[in-house]
């Protein structure tokens, strides 16, 4: 069976604590902000959770 992808067209995708683990998820916020630092003039980010129990 093909692994599954953690990046797709709806964001990051994966089980807490596998791969995708907290560091990666600190990682890519830092990614994410420097990104947003260097080609934004007003830059605004918004962070979500699913609300659901297995979210």
């Amino acid at each position: 069976m093909a692994e599954r992808k953690l990046f797709g067209t709806d964001g990051v995708r994966g089980i807490a604590n596998k791969k995708l683990t907290p560091e990666l998820a600190f990682a890519l916020g830092q990614a994410a902000g420097r990104y947003l630092q260097e080609t934004e003039q007003s830059p605004v980010a918004v962070i979500a959770r699913d609300t659901r129990t297995s979210g």
